[in-house]
């Protein structure tokens, strides 16, 4: 059924039936999934960061940098639409702790061959894409676990903490990670992520789980299912603008912030040290957006300016990035950018989340999941390659125009929807 109003506008603290005021934190599924969420997406990002080094090491190439990079999110495009339909069907439990014992599975096959020291280009193509197709599945399946372990009145600030936790591990999780290669080599980073999926095993094992489903979820077929979910994204002006802008961002910003080892290395000559440093500086900003974000009503409209308002920075930083000559501004701006890459990614994420009917949720998240994580994979690749013929830098000033060019339109698209809203508003008081 709909998110109503009320709902969507819910504060952080609720009333039980004695009329006490009760915190979200009091809620004992909340807490347990998001420590277990917390504890995973830190080992995911921090093993992305280590494949990320591990095939520039290898090949010394912004291509091959930004493919393996590529090849983590690059299912979500192709086939997260189909995983979105499944997880409006499937055992939400039963699923989700198959796809983390395949994920931990293809972990610690990647620590050992980093350990042995057989790790080659193939086998990282073939691992990457692994990982990229569990994760595939896993994002809708996230994503619809978050409003269904919660009670109620607590959806709207349930949703927006997963999405801020997980953000924040988005930026962080590499800061770590630079750390760990740098003191103990990708083997331990890829140990740290296998056994990061444990605690989420057990959360998902213990967590109570209430499910919303259509009455045609199982009987109707896969391809009508998606069409459905497909005509009503495209139909929704909220959900059409946030999901059109944060396809975007992720194609020319988050595409870029995939060739941070490029820039450690090739431009400032610092290593995966100054990649960790890099990193941590994104870290930052992410924690500062959430800050931010944190201040924000819970409406859909707000998180919805909020995704456009990150865009502006995320465009500043990283045109800045393309002409600093010197690291340490390099690392300021590295920290703007990742304000605003969060900004949008928490934003838009949250927006959707309020907006969405929980029938439809699994679908509609799964093109949100598409068009980020695809459009981060295909703008890793693109501008890796692009890279890879000119300067990185120029690229990354391209990229800083381009981002500024879409939160131009979306600031035009919010400026039309308030003025409709506004007419409409009219219209209803002068016939009453």
């Amino acid at each position: 059924m709909p998110t109503s109003a009320p709902e969507a506008q819910m504060p952080d603290k609720a009333h039980d039936v004695d009329g006490k005021t009760q915190s979200i934190f009091s809620d004992r599924n909340f807490i347990l999934f998001l420590v277990g969420q917390c504890i995973t997406t830190q080992g995911l990002w921090i093993q992305k960061i280590a494949m990320s080094w591990l095939a520039w090491s290898l090949t010394g190439s912004a291509f091959w940098t930004g493919a393996i990079a590529a090849l983590n999110f690059a299912p979500a495009f192709f086939l997260g639409p189909i995983f979105g339909v499944m997880a409006d069907r499937v055992d939400l439990r039963r699923t989700a702790m198959l796809i983390n014992l395949g994920q931990a599975g293809v972990s610690f096959l990647l620590m050992g061959l980093s350990y042995a020291d057989m790790m080659t280009l193939p086998w990282m193509v073939v691992l990457a894409g692994s990982m990229g197709i569990l994760g595939s599945a896993m994002t809708p399946v996230r994503l619809s676990l978050v409003p269904v372990i919660v009670r109620r009145e607590f959806m709207s600030r349930a949703v927006a903490y997963a999405a801020m936790n997980f953000n924040i591990s988005r930026l962080v999780g590499p800061a770590i990670g630079g750390v760990v290669i740098a003191t103990w080599g990708t083997g331990v980073a890829f140990m740290i992520n296998a056994l990061s999926y444990l605690p989420m095993i057990f959360v998902i094992s213990v967590v109570t789980i209430h499910m919303e489903r259509a009455s045609d979820a199982k009987s109707r077929r896969i391809w009508a299912s998606l069409v459905d979910g497909a005509r009503y994204a495209l139909h929704h002006p909220m959900i059409r603008s946030v999901l059109a802008l944060s396809c975007f961002v992720s194609l020319v910003g988050t595409g870029m912030i995939e060739l941070m080892p490029v820039f450690a290395e090739a431009v400032y000559e610092r290593g995966v040290t100054g990649l960790g440093m890099m990193a941590s500086a994104g870290g930052i900003g992410a924690v500062a957006s959430t800050f931010m974000l944190s201040r924000v009503k819970s409406k859909p409209e707000d998180f919805q300016r909020i995704t456009v308002i990150g865009a502006f920075f995320a465009a500043i930083g990283m045109f800045g990035l393309g002409f600093s000559p010197w690291y340490e501004l390099a690392v300021g701006l590295v920290a703007l950018t990742g304000f605003g890459l969060t900004a949008v990614g928490v934003g838009s994420q949250t927006a959707l989340q309020l907006t969405v009917e929980n029938r439809l949720r699994g679908r509609v998240m799964s093109f949100w999941s598409a068009t980020s994580f695809g459009g981060m994979a295909l703008g890793g690749t693109l501008l890796g390659a692009i890279s890879e013929a000119g300067n990185i830098q120029y690229t990354a000033r391209g990229s800083g125009v381009l981002i500024l060019c879409a939160a131009c339109v979306g600031l035009w698209r919010l400026h039309k929807i308030g003025a409709l809203g506004r007419r409409i508003a009219v219209t209803s008081d002068g016939s009453r």
